[in-house]
């Protein structure tokens, strides 16, 4: 089965074998990295869940009116 996402999530991350050497080799304690993943998660904006949000996510970033200029 392959998976349609390519970003693990924060509980496949924290059982990655090598994410845990890595964390080791660093002297990072496991629950220090949950912590900095979690609190990244809440910072990280909402994603838009329908094309119009998304329309008005676009534009509010680049200052523009949220009108779609089709149909």
């Amino acid at each position: 089965m392959r998976k349609t996402r390519e970003d693990l999530t924060i509980s496949e991350a924290l059982r990655d074998p090598l994410i845990a050497m890595v964390l080791r080799a660093d002297g990072v304690k496991l629950e220090d990295f949950k912590q900095l993943l979690e609190t990244a998660a809440h910072k990280r904006e909402p994603r838009p869940s329908t094309v119009s949000d998304m329309i008005g996510s676009f534009a509010s970033r680049a200052n523009l009116p949220a009108m779609p200029c089709f149909g």
